[in-house]
């Protein structure tokens, strides 16, 4: 083990806490590249979702829900991406209802999602009429979309963010309605261009593969220790509270994190990534928010009352 593996693993701090953030970050246009601005120059931050399945209201108690996430978001200057990992959609609500959430995210200030089950629910040509009116990316690099669909849709986006450059590509389970390509082949091509051609410092997958899976069906753990060049796999088709991202080695024995959030918005991850003057990374923090977080309620408490939901 390297002095500069050791320095970052010991430097290395997962904390939990709920804290109150900022305004919404600035909607950005669906393009290749895009700029972000960012807390510092050397740090790159990203707060993620998954699995909101339309939930525009308090999901639970108060809690949850992307009204709630926009407030907690408003209340301070927060800077960094804001990324989904899927299935933001619910594939029971009409096209009105879907509207109503693909604007409230606009609002919030997404930059990116992946695409889950529920957007597939209705068919390319559905999703394919919802996709304009989104001002974040929807980043797939292993399904093959139908023509409509495929101008709206990107294998990888790249942001810049101060000094830094943030690789970011998607990938989703199989589906009847889709041609599905390999997920894991696919984002290890797609990140090893993003890492090695691009020259990005950081390299994002937002996957849609779920937990666990049985055989070689693709996962995001699977995903995770095959992978070479993914830095941070934002997971999704998720129906479990994680009390925090899972720390896995790659491929070549590297680290990298498996990160997901609650269900219908019921909490937000936030990963800072902190970078030396050589653009290697030096300290990881990580940290879960409830949006709509009940006063007078410690953290804790708020996520064993979440984590008593049955999953449907």
């Amino acid at each position: 083990m390297t002095n500069q593996r050791r320095r970052f693993i010991g430097q290395l701090s997962l904390l939990a806490g709920a804290v109150a953030l900022n305004k919404p970050f600035a909607s950005i246009a669906a393009v290749k590249n895009i700029q972000v601005t960012p807390a510092a120059d050397n740090t790159i931050t990203i707060y993620h979702t998954n699995d909101l399945h339309g939930n525009l209201s308090a999901a639970y108690k108060n809690m949850g829900g992307l009204n709630h996430i926009k407030s907690t978001l408003s209340n301070n200057n927060a800077k960094g991406l804001l990324l989904d990992g899927g299935s933001f959609l619910n594939k029971t609500q009409t096209y009105t209802e879907h509207k109503k959430v693909i604007e409230a995210m606009n609002s919030v200030g997404y930059h990116a999602a992946a695409i889950g089950s529920h957007e597939l629910s209705k068919g390319e040509d559905y999703l394919a009429q919802l996709a304009p009116l989104m001002q974040f990316t929807l980043v797939n690099c292993n399904y093959q979309l139908n023509y409509t669909l495929s101008k709206f849709v990107k294998p990888y986006i790249v942001v810049n963010t101060g000094k830094l450059k943030v690789g970011i590509t998607g990938v989703g389970q199989p589906d009847d309605s889709i041609i599905y390509n390999d997920a894991i082949k696919c984002a290890n091509k797609t990140a090893a261009l993003l890492k090695n051609d691009e020259n990005c410092d950081l390299v994002i997958c937002i996957s849609h593969l779920g937990n666990n899976k049985a055989g070689n069906i693709p996962d995001n753990q699977k995903l995770a220790k095959q992978s070479a060049n993914i830095d941070m796999i934002i997971g999704g088709d998720n129906r479990k509270i994680a009390h925090g991202p899972t720390l896995l080695n790659n491929s070549l024995h590297h680290e990298i994190f498996l990160c997901q959030a609650g269900f219908d918005g019921l909490m937000m991850g936030k990963m800072d990534y902190n970078f030396d003057d050589q653009k290697q990374k030096s300290q990881v923090t990580a940290m879960h928010l409830i949006p709509g977080k009940p006063e007078n309620k410690t953290f804790a408490a708020s996520l064993n009352a979440i984590g008593t939901i049955r999953a449907v």
